[in-house]
């Protein structure tokens, strides 16, 4: 086993200038013998936070060592899986991406959007697929994880807030971005995008299509309704609602239904259907009652939009 050591100041310098047996003889010392060959095995089913974590429990580092294994484990895939994406990598290109956006969005002609583009794209290219070419669901939760709530509401309004502001071309590029990472929203915010640009009725098009689509996922379907419900068309919610959750019941989603019932009652009220919001009280009533016999003992999210 290796005498060489990271010292303290690693926090602040990073890995890199370290060696690997310095990395490997810090692990050691606290408590995790880790070689080449079992860290590639790991590899092939998990990242690096998950390698972390399966190396927590018997980890004695504390003090500025207590989050050594998550920056070890990021090191040790970049150096022994040379070429394979880390979700950090992406995490890091999509962060510089929507910072730049920012920038741009706040009025900086100069905001370096390009390059930042140019970056994400070959990121994407390595980013591992499944047999449908969809990014691998593991592999994306555990790149997206890092970002909080602000960020993820701002990558959500991203799309659209380009569009708005006139800078069309990104507003497209960073839609099909989203569109990949998130398989679910494919065909929902692309529609937004052209929604903003002034095509109105040929994005409601486009959404009622998803939101109506069978092959498509609940969450899939979930998503277009609120897109709808997002461009102001509560006639196209009333519409497209009531089939799906008529179909929610009939397939015993009782959790499509119950959000299908939520955004139908925003788009009623907004509408001002008295009648229609009379009847959705039973309907809401009837799948209740069916939740909560299909799910004893757990009690209902609520489903609030």
């Amino acid at each position: 086993m290796s005498t060489d050591r990271v010292d303290k100041a690693w926090q602040r310098k990073g890995l890199k200038d370290y060696s690997t047996e310095a990395i490997l003889g810090t692990l050691g010392h606290y408590g995790i013998q880790v070689n080449e060959a079992d860290f590639r095995q790991l590899a092939e089913s998990v990242y690096p936070s998950g390698i972390a974590e399966k190396w927590l429990p018997t980890w004695k580092g504390t003090g500025q060592f207590a989050p050594f294994p998550f920056a070890a484990a990021g090191e040790l895939w970049r150096r022994w899986l040379d070429g394979r994406l880390a979700p950090y990598e992406f995490s890091e290109a999509l962060a510089q991406l929507m910072g730049s956006l920012g920038q741009l969005l706040q009025g900086q002609k100069q905001a370096p959007v390009a390059p930042a583009f140019e970056r994400i794209n070959e990121v994407r290219k390595r980013v591992p697929v499944n047999d449908k070419g969809e990014p691998e669901v593991n592999f994306m939760q555990e790149a997206l994880r890092v970002f909080d709530e602000r960020a993820a509401r701002a990558f959500d309004d991203l799309a659209e807030m380009l569009a708005k502001a006139g800078h069309s071309e990104y507003a497209d590029t960073f839609a099909d971005l989203e569109e990949f990472l998130l398989p679910d929203r494919r065909g929902v915010s692309k529609p937004i995008i052209r929604a903003a640009k002034g095509e109105r009725d040929a994005a409601l098009e486009d959404l009622q299509k998803v939101a109506t689509d069978s092959a498509r996922t609940p969450l899939s379907r979930v998503l277009a309704v609120d897109a709808l419900l997002h461009l102001g068309a509560n006639d196209k919610v009333a519409a497209v609602g009531r089939p799906l959750l008529e179909e929610g019941e009939r397939i015993q989603d009782w959790h499509l239904a119950l959000d299908i019932v939520a955004r139908l009652e925003h788009a009623y009220k907004q509408l001002g259907d008295r009648t229609a919001l009379a009847a959705l009280a039973q309907d809401r009533a009837r799948v209740e009652k069916a939740h909560d016999e299909a799910h004893p003992g757990h009690r209902r999210h609520q489903h609030s939009h």
